[in-house]
């Protein structure tokens, strides 16, 4: 609506059956826009084409939801988009949330050998070559205007009377290739497809099927395949088209193979590793030690690849194969699988015991080696993990006085109000402020800011873009707060006190390795419990209902540590004996503020002084 000041224009929103309640909450907020609301997912080209028919504008613009506009983006474009004689569409340079540019802003045709080397990996060895990645018009500055063949589907300027002449976006593609089929036929109708640098929109990237990645890869090669049907169809071009298919099918395959193997890659490794470990110090010990004679068993046929699988089976109980990479928790992790290892030895019979040193040090040595592949693997920025990112830094927000204390009550309610460092002024004039706005990445360099939120009000959002641009590789996570809109908007959603699901809120107690550590703890102090139950009645008050609740935790029904109030948009969680904070007498939702807490900074070891510290009321109905 801000881009729009001054421009005669309307809104057309076109929902595909969202679940989240957006409409409800966005329709009494913005009672100008039209809203068509659909029952069932119609697809990208369909949805847009609806509103289309009711558009009444000379020009439109097909936009994601997912995006945020700068103030003068329309007028620039506009403006740029009528000078030119022969323009059909107009795109623009597009930021992802983090300020990074996204490559797609500016596409050629995937013609068969643009396509082969793209799906050759010949366009991501060399992303700045003209020649290999000429998909993406890897040559071409970002921040110049240039003609260019494909318009991204986020951001299409087009005529309408033209739109009107190709009828629109063709309706067989579902997602994804729509965009690429429109711009292609706007050249076949002679005219020319332009790309806009000079000004720039944030459009927070693949939030839509963030949750749905095999569809996603289904939908692009489908639609591939399709625009190369459609396209490519006489002469040689029709040759072409085959060896494309078959690349685009090789790759779908690949893709989806390598979905497949991706998950047990790093299992199999370490226990190559491990394996490799306990058979080099078998072999040395019994070279250096033994000084020749050879073991009264033979644990190289299957002892010792039988404890190397002990060592994945406990690696991956232990959390050591879960996405996000964290070193202390590999060193748990692996610490955690020599114990199980060195144990499941003792317990072997007497005749299969053949050297407990080869168990020890082979663990050792083969838990340094997974260690140092998993380092090694960060510094060559494989995907099979992504390193967890250290969530302990400074928050500031961006903001003059009174913006300040609204963004400070979202802050709030989104629980990151500990970490907050201050205000930024968007004014030269930083009274009360730690710094003005354009000391802020210097004052980023300086501290540890994980976290900036800009109030666009005062500041405008141009300004901002600008300056998001600025920050080093490892850039802070960014949030936009328009004045009165009572929402932060980022990768993740904040709007309080609305029934609007979070995009990418983040609780570490649904990851999966908080949950097993969750259930293991459960477990053990259940366990516990019911061992030492003689105990209980010299040291508790209530000893039977306390060997109750652990044989209900340990069958899953209760966990020891639960909510204590009853919010509903938290991670499920089993009925507590226990909660984090002792509810009595609390405000409710000063209950539900500490049980997002204790949610997004879940820690099994928290849970364990809890329980100790707790040990009296766990005898609770």
């Amino acid at each position: 609506m801000r881009a729009l000041e001054g421009l005669d224009g309307e809104v057309i929103v076109s929902d595909n059956a969202s679940a989240d309640n957006s409409i409800a909450y966005l329709q009494p907020l913005f009672p100008s826009v039209h809203f068509i609301v659909n029952s069932t997912n119609l697809g990208f080209a369909k949805a847009n084409n609806q509103a289309l028919a009711h558009a009444r504008g000379e020009y439109i613009l097909f936009l994601n939801p997912d995006t945020l506009v700068p103030e003068d983006s329309f007028h620039k474009c506009l403006a740029f988009l009528k000078q030119q004689n022969n323009a059909g569409g107009l795109g623009i340079r597009m930021l992802d949330g983090r300020g990074n540019f996204l490559p797609e802003s500016k596409r050629a045709f995937p013609s068969p050998w643009v396509s082969f080397r793209k799906l050759s990996g010949l366009a991501a060895l060399f992303p700045r070559s003209g020649y290999f990645n000429r998909y993406a018009l890897g040559d071409l500055d970002e921040k110049r205007n240039h003609a260019v063949d494909v318009l991204a589907g986020a951001f299409m300027l087009i005529k309408k009377e033209l739109l009107l002449q190709l009828n629109g976006f063709d309706e067989q593609f579902f997602l994804y290739g729509e965009d690429i089929d429109l711009s292609f036929r706007i050249k076949q109708a002679g005219f020319q497809n332009y790309y806009f640098g000079e000004t720039a929109i944030i459009h927070f990237k693949g939030e839509s099927s963030a949750n749905a990645e095999l569809n996603r890869i289904r939908h692009f090669y489908s639609a591939m395949q399709l625009f190369v049907q459609k396209h490519y169809t006489s002469g040689a071009a029709k040759v072409f088209a085959v060896f494309l298919k078959i690349a685009i099918v090789v790759r779908g395959l690949l893709s989806a193979l390598g979905r497949l193997l991706k998950p047990v890659l790093l299992p199999l490794s370490d226990g190559l590793l491990v394996w490799l470990s306990l058979f080099f110090v078998s072999q040395s010990w019994i070279v250096l030690i033994r000084h020749g004679k050879t073991f009264g068993v033979n644990p190289i046929t299957w002892l010792l690849p039988s404890f190397a699988l002990l060592f994945v089976v406990s690696a991956t109980v232990s959390g050591l194969y879960d996405k996000r990479y964290k070193t202390p928790k590999t060193l748990a992790a692996i610490l955690f699988s020599a114990i199980i290892l060195l144990a499941a030895y003792s317990l072997l019979p007497e005749r299969l015991r053949f050297s407990r040193g080869v168990i020890l040090y082979g663990t050792i040595l083969g838990g340094i080696a997974v260690f140092l592949f998993r380092q090694l693997l960060l510094q060559s920025a494989q995907t099979l993990f992504m390193r967890e990112e250290n969530r302990n830094g400074q928050i500031v927000i961006v903001a003059d006085e009174k913006e300040y204390e609204s963004g400070l009550h979202l802050l709030t309610v989104s629980m990151n109000d500990r970490q907050l460092l201050g205000r930024v002024s968007p004014l030269p004039d930083k009274a009360s402020a730690i710094c003005a706005f354009e000391e802020l990445p210097v004052l980023e360099k300086k501290m540890r800011i994980i976290r900036i939120i800009y109030c666009i009000g005062r500041l405008s959002l141009n300004d901002a873009i600008k300056q998001m641009t600025l920050f080093g590789k490892k850039k802070p996570q960014l949030l936009f707060h328009y004045t009165n809109s009572h929402a932060m908007i980022g990768a993740q959603t904040i709007v309080p006190d609305e029934a609007i699901i979070a995009m990418d809120v983040h609780y570490r107690i649904s990851g999966a390795y908080e949950k097993r550590m969750k259930r293991l703890v459960d477990m053990f102090f259940s366990l516990l419990f019911l061992l030492l139950f003689p105990v209980h009645f010299f040291c508790h008050h209530k000893p039977l209902l306390l060997i109750m609740n652990a044989l209900l935790v340990l069958v899953g029904s209760r966990t020891w540590v639960g909510y204590a109030s009853s919010a509903e948009d938290l991670p499920v969680l089993a009925k507590g004996v226990i909660s984090s904070i002792n509810p009595n007498g609390l405000d409710p939702n000063l209950l539900a503020k500490a049980d997002r807490l204790y949610a997004r900074q879940y820690d099994w070891w928290n849970d364990t002084g809890i329980i100790v510290q707790n040990y009296r009321n766990l005898g609770k109905h």
